[in-house]
């Protein structure tokens, strides 16, 4: 294998990460061809961007109350076993979400109340499935996990809506909570066979009072840690609700329909996986990458409000995708390297508090902004925020390395 490859896929030599890496290949497919057809069922239901940004709300905003407790539960028990608990929950909450499709009795309150359920049960399983990337393997061979695992969340986003359309364009709904709860099944099946003796779990931390309160503290109290999540914070908030705002270019900006929309959200896939891919081998963790990414993410987003076709959206949203795996990377392996092992479940749910929680302020507002002003001037604000992020990240950051020198 070329020396470039051998560097990007290195950790596939370990057959534990191998094997959990293809479980959540499928997972992560299974997942986006959910989040396709739930949105574009409410779309059918309602044709209203609030109701979308709702339902994004419900889904991911249970995060931002209860995430930092999921990753004191991560910190205190087996990952590996609270993960099959987790998973097999969310297998079953499909697999109903499915069954109430298939019999045509679902109705706007049903997703609603599936979504706040399944928002419960990640604010536990997210925590857990990050800090476990490091479980599998090692300290050593982390940031290059951390991208090939990105990349494989990104695919998800790239095969699934595709997948996705053409089920509801030939089949309807129904088939596409079946086949994610059958994905969840996979991953407990694999989590249950892999070789525990060459995981590399350290002592679970004590139960003690005040551990939430102790994990803000612990990020508080270092530079890196603070910059980092309040950088990610702000662009997750305001750049990452592409469950609202993809399907609205779709309908809105392009005139598209279901098929379309499948084609547009695996074209920001394809962008994911290929910047998780292309930096999986030179990841550079530290605030001042994570302002260049910003910076990057402007740009892309004053791209897709340019009125110039369907081919040029395809390829905005294809470079957004590139420049999203840049940015969650480099976070991502900035916060793993940089926590303690007794504090990596805490710190980890900060970021997914960040990158899924932050929908129940952003999703809202990206959809009332769309429906107000407009999508494309939706992408504007959009880009003013990133570019303002990027540039305090940058100018916070060298202000600290020049008292330090």
């Amino acid at each position: 294998m070329p020396h470039g490859l051998h560097a990007t896929f290195i950790n596939l030599r370990n057959r534990n990460f191998r094997i959990y890496l293809a479980a959540q290949i499928g997972s992560n497919i299974g997942a986006w061809i959910q989040i396709a057809a739930e949105n574009w069922l409410i779309l059918q239901l309602t044709d209203s961007g609030l109701a979308l940004g709702i339902t994004n709300a419900l889904q991911f905003g249970p995060l931002v109350f209860f995430g930092l407790y999921g990753g004191v539960v991560a910190d205190r028990f087996d990952r590996r076993r609270l993960l099959i608990v987790t998973q097999s929950a969310l297998a079953l909450l499909a697999a109903a979400i499915g069954l109430l499709v298939a019999t045509n009795l679902i109705q706007l309150w049903m997703i609603w109340v599936a979504a706040l359920l399944l928002g419960l049960i990640m604010s536990i399983d997210r925590p857990a499935l990050l800090s476990f990337v490091k479980d599998l393997v090692g300290e050593a061979d982390l940031p290059n996990a951390v991208a090939l695992n990105n990349a494989v969340i990104s695919s998800g986003r790239m095969i699934g809506p595709v997948i996705s359309g053409l089920l509801i364009a030939s089949f309807g709904m129904a088939p596409s909570f079946f086949i994610n709860a059958i994905s969840f099944g996979f991953v407990v099946l694999v989590l249950m066979t892999i070789n525990v003796a060459r995981l590399h779990v350290t002592r679970p931390a004590e139960r003690k009072p005040g551990q939430v309160r102790e994990g803000l503290s612990y990020v508080r109290q270092d530079r890196v840690l603070t910059l980092t999540v309040i950088a990610m914070s702000v662009v997750f908030v305001a750049a990452y609700n592409f469950q609202v705002m993809v399907p609205l270019l779709t309908s809105r900006m392009l005139g598209g329909s279901s098929e379309l929309y499948g084609v547009v959200m695996s074209s920001l896939g394809l962008g994911a996986v290929t910047g998780s891919l292309l930096i999986a081998s030179w990841v550079k963790p530290g605030p001042m990458m994570i302002a260049v990414w910003c910076g990057l993410l402007s740009i892309v987003h004053i791209w897709l409000t340019l009125p110039l076709g369907v081919y040029f959206a395809l390829a905005g949203m294809f470079l957004l995708g590139v420049s999203c795996g840049f940015f969650n990377v480099t976070v991502a392996s900035t916060l793993q390297l940089r926590a303690r092992d007794d504090m990596r479940g805490r710190v980890m749910a900060m970021y997914s508090i960040g990158i899924l929680g932050s929908g129940l302020i952003g999703a809202p507002v990206a959809g009332t902004l769309a429906d107000t002003v407009g999508v494309s001037n939706t992408f504007l604000i959009i880009a003013a925020i990133c570019a303002t992020t990027a540039a305090a990240t940058a100018w916070i950051w060298l202000k600290v390395e020049n008292c330090k020198s």
